[in-house]
Formats: structure tokens, C-alpha cells, sequence
């Protein structure tokens, strides 16, 4: 891959329509900063991006895919390269039937590039780069790695007695445990259940102790439905993990705390809000799921009548007073609310 120089791309962008004062303040900015040439464009809304991915085509004889081939996609490169470092560079490699091709939003993101052919080429692979745009990339990513991820319960199968035993310790030797990409086993093991409950439609999870197991299930469609069987010593580091990422008083055992987390799984935004309340045998952890990417109902949509609508109206604008949502689990009270 070779870059041309500036003067023949800024007449390629300048008959794109970029006026040259504005070119101009854009390649200060460009050379400065970090964000790179498409960002700029588009930030500024000079072009789309499609344009500008276009016009480097050109410029830099590098295919340009506005969409990317993810059906028969393989998964070999989730194990080489974690999905942080391909978000923030912004490039995914993917096998088709011809050839390797490397996918990137950036073409003078040189150092990304050449460390995944690089990679690639350990293995023989010989890869050809591809221009395409940011969300085909990041839908790219996502699909892989979602495909790749395993469940909770394969994850937990696929540990030895050394390594269940082991878990507490490891947490404490590491220090990574709010380290939100870390690789201690319960992080692992506390994302798996929250990513398998949104696959499974699941509106809540519970972690519920017994005297000799912990027991985790899923409330989907109102319905409780037992996911997997955890030895007691997993309790108390689960349910620690989840005091912590609630932002919840971890020392407190003994009174019921209530908090809430806000995370993103792939490009879905997930509103979990936690319950921790103490029982004979430890703390029970019920975690409430609202993915918020999902269609937010507009009032109408919920099946109240005119002169409900109406009423409820008036009550939302008064200046003071409350308004009590009650009903049984699942009777639609959050839906109501959002």
C-alpha cells in the first residue's frame, strides 16, 4: 500500500466538493490530531462517508466494500485478536471464498494494518485490504464475536476442579476485577450470564443460594427456567462482581441493596438494575435486563383508552404529586415507564 501525496488527494477531495480553505484547515487538523481523514470529513458533514471512502478507492487503488461478505463468516481470528483492539482500529479481517481480505475504515492506519498481516501471515495467509465503512466493520465484529462467544454453562463445563477451585484466589492475585475485559474466570462468568439472558430474551436473572448449590435461572416470558448449577464457593465472588459493577457496598451482607448498571453488549445499551437481599444461606442477586436498543412504546401503543391517554396526560404535567405503576412481574410496569 502506498499513500500519494497530499496535493493529488486534496484535488481528488476538492472535486468532491471540500472547498480549499476548508481542505486547507482540515489537513492542520489532520496532521495535529488523532481523529483521522473520513472522521474529519464527516465530523465537519462535508461528505458521507461513503463518498470519502470513495474517493481514497481512487486515490489509493484499494477496493472499496460498502457492505461486507458475514455469511459463512469464520471465527478463527476472535481467538487472536480481542474485539477492543479491532473497535478502536476499526478493522476486521474475513475469509471468503477467493482470498483473506482485511477490512479497515482507515487506509493510513499503517501500524494496525501491518501488525494483523503480520499476524495473518504467521499461518501462511496472504491477505488483500478493503475500504468499507464503520458500521459494516463493527456489524462485521460484532456478528463474529457473538457467534464465538460460548454460554455460561460450557464456559463453567469447561473448568477443572483446580480451576473452580482456584477462582477466589485468582481474583485476588490479579487485582483485575473491575476490569471490565479482564480474564479472571468470574468476569468471564458474569458477562456470559448477562449476554446469554439478552440472547434468551430473559427479563431477568437469579442467582438464588441453596444450602449446598447456587442456582442460576432465567424469567423468560414469565416463566423461571433453570440455567446452570453452581458449587457454594462461586457465591461469593459472583455475587461481589455484581455488587461492583452496581456500584453497591460490597462489605454489606446483612440489609438488601438495590442498584443499577448500564452496559453495552456489542451495539446494544442493556439498563440492568440490581436487587441484592440477604437469606439464610447468603445473598440472593436478582438482576432486572432492559434492552434499551429494543422499540420504545409511544403511550398510545399500550392499549389505553382516549380518555386514559388524556388523564394520564394532565397527572405527568402536574406540578406535584406521584403517580404509582403497580402490577404483578411482567404485567408491563417498566415498559409502561420507559
Amino acid at each position: 500500500m502506498k499513500k500519494t501525496t497530499a496535493v493529488t488527494l486534496e484535488q481528488r477531495l476538492s472535486l468532491a466538493g471540500v472547498t480549499p480553505e476548508m481542505l486547507s484547515e482540515l489537513m492542520v487538523l489532520y496532521r495535529k490530531g488523532t481523529d483521522s481523514l473520513v472522521d474529519l470529513l464527516v465530523q465537519k458533514k462535508l461528505m458521507r462517508e461513503s463518498e470519502v471512502l470513495q474517493v481514497l478507492s481512487e486515490q489509493l487503488s484499494i477496493p472499496f466494500w460498502p457492505a461486507l461478505p458475514t455469511d459463512d463468516i469464520s471465527l478463527d481470528f476472535t481467538g487472536h485478536f480481542p474485539i477492543q483492539y479491532l473497535k478502536k482500529n476499526r478493522l476486521v479481517p474475513l475469509e471468503t471464498a477467493e482470498k483473506l481480505i482485511i477490512a479497515v475504515n482507515d487506509p493510513f492506519d499503517f501500524q494496525a494494518i501491518d501488525d494483523m498481516r503480520h499476524e495473518l501471515s504467521r499461518n501462511g495467509r496472504a491477505s488483500t485490504v478493503v475500504l468499507s465503512t464503520q458500521e459494516a466493520i463493527t456489524d462485521a465484529i460484532n456478528i463474529a464475536y457473538d457467534l464465538s462467544r460460548s454460554t455460561a454453562k460450557e464456559f463453567f463445563e469447561e473448568m477443572d476442579t483446580e480451576s473452580t477451585d482456584s477462582i477466589i484466589s485468582e481474583i485476588e492475585e490479579t487485582g483485575d476485577i473491575l476490569d471490565e475485559a479482564g480474564d479472571a474466570p468470574i468476569i468471564k462468568l458474569v458477562n456470559l450470564l448477562i449476554s446469554g439472558a439478552l440472547k434468551d430474551r430473559a427479563s431477568d436473572i437469579h442467582v438464588e443460594p441453596y444450602q449446598s448449590a447456587l442456582k442460576v435461572r432465567y424469567r423468560i416470558d414469565g416463566v423461571l427456567y433453570d440455567v446452570l448449577s453452581l458449587p457454594r464457593k462461586i457465591q461469593s465472588p459472583l455475587t461481589s462482581r455484581v455488587k461492583i459493577m452496581a456500584r453497591l457496598n460490597i462489605a454489606e451482607k446483612r440489609l438488601p441493596q438495590d442498584g443499577r448498571i448500564e452496559i453495552r453488549i456489542a451495539d446494544r445499551s442493556v439498563d440492568v438494575r440490581v436487587s441484592v437481599l440477604p437469606t439464610i444461606y447468603g445473598e440472593r442477586v436478582v438482576l432486572r435486563l432492559l434492552d434499551k436498543t429494543v422499540n420504545i412504546l409511544q403511550l398510545v401503543d399500550l392499549g389505553m383508552s382516549t380518555q386514559s391517554i388524556s388523564f394520564f396526560d394532565r397527572l405527568i404535567k402536574s406540578p406535584y404529586g406521584i403517580i404509582l405503576v403497580t402490577g404483578p412481574t411482567g404485567s408491563g410496569k417498566t415498559t409502561t415507564l420507559y
